[in-house]
């Protein structure tokens, strides 16, 4: 089975329109095919938007960058050891 993508516009009465398209003449006519249909949810799409990490803080980062540029950072080979991650 051959897969194809296409964009499709839902009117404002849930109704799909579809682009223009057409199969290739050398497929079998008449054919039965299946569509499936994906919808984003609202949940999903909010989520996409906003995507923060609720520890994050201004200071935190400002505190951060300042140990980075006086060199006070950790090798990265001594943060793995630190973790019980095998």
């Amino acid at each position: 089975m051959k897969a194809y993508e296409l964009t499709a516009n839902v009117t404002v009465d849930g109704k799909i329109e579809l682009p223009d398209f057409r199969l290739a003449s050398t497929s079998p006519q008449p054919s039965k095919v299946k569509v499936i249909i994906l919808v984003s949810e609202p949940e999903e799409i909010n989520d996409e938007l906003v995507n923060v990490d609720d520890n994050f803080s201004e200071e935190s980062f400002k505190r951060s960058w300042q140990q980075a540029i006086a060199g006070e950072t950790l090798p990265l080979s001594q943060l793995w050891e630190e973790t019980d991650i095998d």
